[in-house]
C-alpha cells in the first residue's frame, strides 16, 4: 500500500459517507455502541500531522494526535497543534518515559510530569495517552514503555489518565479492534495489548488498500497512522520506503552483534525520523 494524503482523503470521504465519522479518543465511553477513532502517533513531522488533521476536519472527523514531548520546543509545531485542537482533534502525550530513563519509574514518572505541564502550559489537557514503540532499545528489568501504565502506583497517581495500549478498555468498559500501519502496511493487530510480551505478529491481518480496510472495520474501531511516513505524492514514498527497507535490513542485522547493539540502543531516538 502507498500511503499518499489523496488517499487518507479518500477514505475519510468513504468514512462519512457511509456515516462513520471518528471522535477523539478522550470521548469513548461504556456507552457508545460503536466509535470509530483516527488516532496518530507524531513522531517527527507536525506539519504532515497537521494536513491530515485538515483532511479529516473536511469531512467532520475529529482525531487523536499523540505527540512526542520534543516536538512542543519549536513554538511552529506548537501553532499547528493549536490549530488542530481547535479543529476538535484531541492533542494528547506520545510519551516513552521508561526508555528514556532506563526502567527507572520514579525517574520515569518525574520525566512524564515534567511533560504532562509542558503540553498544559500550551493548553493541551489530556486525559489519554499513547505510548512509543522504540523497537530497536535494549531494555533490561522492564518489556516495554506499556509498563509506565502497567504500574499501579502509576495508574493511581493519575487516576483521570488512561493509556490506549494499556488499560483504556478495562477504565472506560470498552472492547475495539485496533489496525495500524506499522510496518507501512495496514493491519488488523491480533493483541495490541500484549504484542510487547508475546510475538504475535504471525496472527495479524494485513489489508492490501484502505478500500479493503474499510470493508473489515466493525463496530468498535481504533485506527492507528504515523503521519510522518505520509507522503504528498506516490513517488515521494515509494523513494522514502526503499530507504526505509534498507535501514531496516541494516538494523537486523547490526543488532545482532552486541556493540553495535548498544549503540543503537543508545540512539534508539533517531528511529523516530524513519
Amino acid at each position: 500500500m502507498i500511503f499518499v494524503f489523496n488517499k487518507w482523503d479518500n477514505f475519510c470521504k468513504q468514512l462519512k459517507d457511509n456515516n462513520r465519522l471518528s471522535i477523539p479518543a478522550c470521548e469513548v465511553g461504556e456507552n457508545l455502541h460503536d466509535f470509530l477513532v483516527l488516532k496518530h502517533d507524531v513522531e517527527n513531522n507536525v506539519q504532515r500531522a497537521f494536513k491530515m488533521a485538515q483532511i479529516e476536519n473536511k469531512y467532520g472527523h475529529r482525531g487523536s494526535y499523540y505527540v512526542q514531548a520534543y516536538l512542543l520546543d519549536d513554538l511552529n509545531n506548537v501553532e499547528m497543534l493549536k490549530k488542530m485542537s481547535q479543529m476538535g482533534h484531541e492533542i494528547s502525550y506520545h510519551y516513552d518515559v521508561m526508555d528514556s530513563c532506563h526502567g527507572n519509574i520514579t525517574l520515569a514518572k518525574e520525566e512524564f510530569d515534567k511533560f504532562k505541564a509542558k503540553f498544559e502550559s500550551f493548553g493541551f489537557g489530556f486525559t489519554t495517552v499513547c505510548q512509543h514503540g522504540n523497537p530497536i532499545v535494549e531494555r533490561v528489568g522492564y518489556t516495554s514503555n506499556r509498563d509506565f501504565f502497567r504500574n499501579k502506583d502509576i495508574q493511581s497517581s493519575y487516576p483521570e489518565i488512561s493509556d490506549i495500549m494499556v488499560n483504556f478498555p478495562q477504565k472506560h468498559n470498552v472492547n475495539y479492534t485496533y489496525y495500524s500501519d506499522a510496518g507501512r502496511k495496514f493491519k488488523l493487530i491480533f493483541d495490541p495489548f500484549n504484542n510487547d510480551i508475546i510475538n504475535s505478529d504471525d496472527k495479524n491481518i494485513s489489508y492490501e488498500s484502505l478500500d479493503e480496510l474499510f470493508s473489515a472495520l466493525d463496530n468498535k474501531v481504533i485506527i492507528s497512522t504515523h503521519p510522518h511516513r505520509w507522503s504528498d505524492s506516490a513517488v515521494k514514498y515509494l523513494i522514502k520506503e526503499k530507504i526505509f527497507k534498507i535501514i531496516k535490513f541494516v538494523a537486523k542485522i547490526m543488532v545482532k552483534i552486541p556493540l553495535f547493539k548498544k549503540i543503537m540502543s543508545k540512539y534508539y531516538y533517531l528511529a523516530k525520523k524513519i
